[in-house]
């Protein structure tokens, strides 16, 4: 998952899915942040999260990973789904619920490292797309 905006307008939120390693692009959905006014990522992951478990007929996945830090992780605080936050640092950190500490990216197996962030970048290109949509759409309106 993640969030694009521009200054905090016309946000949007991402859900990228991967089944067996691969990109499943029939199940990716997009959704427009209804609730949240501003720039807060948090808020809207959380909402995006809340929105998306209201879809049972959509399967529940074996595990959620965030575009972002350990606040981004607070999003998913009430999801009994394993969640990871994965932070866009140098060093690349991963957050979990399940420990204060970070692990870094780099010290986990290559295959998985690389899936995590290819993952990770889809949803942040799947989200940086929709947002470039709404942004045209909005031109067009005050033309």
């Amino acid at each position: 998952y993640d969030v694009s905006n521009l200054q905090g307008t016309l946000a949007v939120g991402s859900m990228a899915v991967f089944e067996g390693g691969l990109p499943n692009k029939n199940e990716y959905r997009k959704f427009k942040i209804k609730t949240v006014k501003g720039q807060n990522d948090v808020a809207s992951l959380a909402e995006i999260l809340k929105r998306r478990m209201k879809h049972q007929e959509w399967p529940l996945p074996d595990l959620i990973l965030i575009d972002g830090g350990k606040g981004q992780l607070k999003s998913a605080k009430n999801i009994d789904i394993p969640t990871i936050a994965l932070a866009k640092t140098s060093d690349g950190k991963l957050f979990t619920k399940f420990s204060r500490n970070y692990a870094q990216l780099s010290k986990l197996p290559p295959n998985l490292s690389n899936l995590f962030l290819q993952i990770r970048d889809e949803a942040h290109r799947f989200a940086i797309g929709y947002n470039k949509l709404r942004r045209k759409k909005e031109i067009k309106k005050t033309r």
